[in-house]
């Protein structure tokens, strides 16, 4: 999807190579909670390598500090999540949004500076929405690493009244994934493996039928890496 221009803007357009590019974007929700993330891709266009860590936005606008190192046309895209109890926080989330206008870089014919921008990024596992219709149901999680793991594990459950195997994707990591019943029960176990790169989002979505009209849809969901321990509560329709 993408959002006028107005919802973003570029401290310096078009910039140098080494400079000190602020990029700004309003979620337009008016939100003091929750975390914005800001992305922006490669040199040319491909790719969303730039990752800003998830920040708490003031009134709907957060910032990323971004010092180029290479001239070219730059696509921005940004994303709005929910966190915390609905009750403290009750604005939906957003999927990405990307800017109808490029950030220009240039090459700097005055400097050799080639400083990086600033990549770093807060650890996070989050629920990005839940879609409750009849007997539908729809769980989207976000996972970020501030480092690059070889091995990551995650695993939660899907509670009782399925009708069938969950369907499940992944997007920003290559996961294998496994389900299996939890004893009798007509929930689902479900563990995904795989390796993260630092400050790549990992979206994992997944679609299931149910006839469970309890308040919950799963138990906590944990993840586990080298230095990683995350953990969701309860996912509920509410």
């Amino acid at each position: 999807m993408y959002r006028d221009a107005s919802s973003f803007t570029y401290s310096i357009n078009p910039a140098q190579v080494g400079d000190s590019v602020t990029i700004s974007y309003d979620a337009l929700n008016g939100a003091d909670c929750g975390h914005v993330q800001i992305q922006v891709s490669g040199p040319d266009g491909q790719g969303w390598q730039n990752g800003g860590k998830p920040t708490e936005p003031d009134s709907g606008v957060a910032t990323l500090l971004f010092i180029p190192q290479e001239p070219g046309e730059y696509k921005v895209r940004a994303k709005y999540t929910r966190t915390g109890k609905k009750s403290e926080c009750n604005l939906e989330s957003s999927g990405w949004f990307e800017s109808t206008e490029l950030l220009i870089v240039e090459a700097d014919s005055t400097s050799g500076d080639t400083t990086q921008m600033d990549s770093s990024c807060v650890s996070s596992f989050t629920v990005d929405s839940v879609n409750c219709d009849s007997t539908s149901r729809t769980i989207v999680f976000t996972l970020v690493s501030d480092t690059t793991l070889d091995y990551v594990k995650i695993k939660g459950n899907l509670n009782k009244g399925l009708t069938e195997d969950a369907i499940i994707t992944v997007a920003g990591a290559d996961f294998d994934i496994s389900q299996k019943k939890s004893g009798h029960s007509t929930g689902r176990i479900i563990t995904l493996e795989g390796s993260v790169e630092a400050c790549v989002p990992v979206t994992i979505t997944i679609t299931f039928n149910s006839t469970n009209n309890g308040p919950y849809l799963t138990s906590a969901w944990t993840v586990h890496g080298d230095g990683l321990n995350l953990q969701i509560e309860p996912v509920s329709c509410q």
